[in-house]
């Protein structure tokens, strides 16, 4: 079943109060959430949904999600047949299925961990004081609409700690599955917590599908790599053609520490990735890598802020998009050097390869640097596909559309075959494939 709310005369925020209220009489949220919840809830008074000239939504229109009347979803169904058909090779022991933003323990296996990992539910980490303060400074201090509505309506949530000293042999796969609203649209807020203990290491997958349609997921996830911690975090979005899907990452790094990440986009009505990280002590370092394939209206929008807090810290981005019909992607990316972050390491490098005349590519990579010995770089590109290349192709007996599916191909699968994860690179391999076939028939 469904609670649905119907948009007031004062606005999308109103609706989003309202619903909010409904949600405090109805769904009962827990009390140790309760004080979040509402404090969140202040926060996106505060905030408002992004005018036109917001500076972190310069590329993405949001008017259509913001007037949406969404409802909370409360009971979920999904058959453990496509769960199956979501859990990658390697990861049958060791996956957690989230199914419209609640975990199902009798569709997810984690055995295969062992005590290395400990899984808990946000419920019980709030009773902690220390983690208590990090989620309360997290929801306060919180600049994004969408994060802040998250926190609001977060009704449960997970908390994954990997011990001191332990390097976790199998991949963890947390996949968020989406049931669709048959009667509107419907909103669900996935959350994780994920803390990496000193000398520790944790592969995380995280995919999102859909098993159904008209849904609109709004995630967020907290990650904090102490000493000498390395996390690799493989997000993909698989979701259905007619999704929103928005989702956060903030990402804390310790001395000596790294995360590697690594994006997918296969399109849906619109994708918005926010991504923000903080290299607090020296050694961190960080690398985020993205590539998107869209067609018809599909749009992909990526939002990062990187912050350089101390000296002898490094950060590398890499994205690509390749953009066909009247597809939209967008990167907004500023790396921010502080005063006192000598010796920073940072580059960023956007290529766009458009295959349509219709298609839009917006890049805006930046600096701001308040130190004197930095090395940094940044830079973008939007074209079409190499003439000499597709001429060379097709002096080889291949056809038009043969060439130009190689070549695409190719553009994708430099970021794809980076992801350290074999069965990812596949079933991502087969998909882009299978759209990059369709582009050029």
């Amino acid at each position: 079943m469904s609670s649905v709310i119907e948009e007031s005369k004062n606005g999308a925020e109103s609706a989003v109060l309202a619903l909010h209220k409904q949600f405090l009489d109805a769904d009962q949220p827990s009390a140790d959430l309760l004080p979040f919840n509402k404090k969140a809830l202040d926060i996106f008074e505060s905030l408002k949904f992004p005018h036109r000239k917001h500076e972190m939504y310069t590329f993405v229109n949001t008017k259509g999600l913001a007037d949406t009347s969404f409802s909370l979803k409360t009971e979920n169904s999904v058959q453990n047949s496509f769960v199956k058909q979501h859990v990658y090779a390697g990861c049958e022991r060791s996956h957690l299925t989230f199914v419209d933003g609640a975990l199902c323990p009798e569709l997810s296996d984690a055995t295969a961990l062992g005590t290395s990992v400990k899984i808990g539910s946000l419920i019980e980490a709030v009773k902690d004081e220390s983690f208590k303060n990090i989620l309360q400074k997290s929801i306060e201090q919180e600049n994004d609409v969408f994060a802040s509505i998250n926190s609001a309506f977060m009704k449960q949530g997970i908390m994954v700690k990997v011990s001191r000293d332990k390097q976790v042999e199998v991949p963890l796969q947390i996949l968020n599955v989406s049931s669709g609203g048959d009667s509107g649209p419907v909103m669900t807020v996935p959350r994780a917590y994920i803390h990496l203990e000193p000398l520790s290491e944790l592969k995380l997958i995280v995919k999102y599908v859909g098993d159904g349609s008209n849904y609109f997921v709004n995630s967020v996830q907290d990650m904090v790599i102490e000493d000498n911690a390395t996390l690799t975090h493989i997000q993909i979005e698989a979701d259905s053609k007619d999704a929103w899907n928005f989702s956060k990452n903030r990402i804390f790094l310790k001395r000596d520490s790294k995360y590697l990440g690594y994006q997918t986009v296969s399109g849906t009505r619109l994708v918005r990735n926010h991504n923000e990280v903080w290299l607090n002590e020296p050694g961190a370092e960080m690398e985020l890598n993205g590539v998107s394939v869209l067609e018809e209206d599909e749009q992909s929008h990526q939002f990062v802020r990187v912050h350089h807090e101390v000296e002898n810290c490094t950060s590398h981005q890499y994205f690509k998009n390749i953009i066909n019909d009247r597809a939209r992607a967008s990167f907004d990316g500023t790396v921010v050097v502080n005063k006192g972050a000598q010796l920073t390491n940072s580059d960023q490098l956007i290529n766009n390869l458009m295959l349509s005349d219709e298609g839009h590519a917006d890049c805006k990579p930046n600096l701001m640097i308040f130190a004197d010995d930095v090395k940094c770089a940044h830079g973008a590109t939007v074209g079409q596909l190499d003439d000499d290349q597709l001429f060379y192709l097709k002096t080889r007996g291949l056809s038009e559309p043969i060439a130009k599916e190689i070549l695409t191909r190719s553009f994708a699968r430099s970021i794809v075959q980076k992801i350290p994860f074999e069965p990812v690179v596949k079933e991502l391999d087969e998909t882009l494939l299978k759209k990059l076939e369709a582009n050029n028939e």
